[in-house]
C-alpha cells in the first residue's frame, strides 16, 4: 500500500516532468498545434518550421511527460493531446 509520502513523491515527479516538457517554446508551439487536430510528425515539423528529427525529439519529451500520445496509422505516427 502506498504511503502518503509515496503519493506526494509521485505527484511532484509528474509535475516536474510537465514543467520540464513545457519549458521549451517549440514544445509549447507543438502542443498548440495539436490542440487544433491530431497530426503527423512531418506535418507538425512543417507547421512549426523545424526539422522532422527535432520535432520527433520534442514529441518524445512531451510523450514522456504524458502530455501527448501517439497511434500508428500505416507508416505514420499520428500525435494527439493525451486524455
Amino acid at each position: 500500500m502506498a504511503t502518503n509520502r509515496d503519493i506526494k513523491n509521485t505527484l511532484y515527479e509528474q509535475v516536474s516532468r510537465i514543467a520540464k516538457a513545457s519549458a521549451s517554446p517549440k514544445r509549447l508551439e507543438l502542443l498548440g498545434l495539436l490542440c487544433q487536430a491530431p497530426k503527423t510528425v512531418e506535418v507538425l515539423s512543417q507547421e512549426a518550421s523545424i526539422s522532422v528529427k527535432l520535432a520527433s525529439s520534442h514529441l518524445q519529451e512531451l510523450k514522456a511527460a504524458r502530455l501527448v500520445a501517439s497511434e500508428r496509422s500505416g507508416k505514420n505516427m499520428i500525435y494527439h493531446l493525451a486524455s
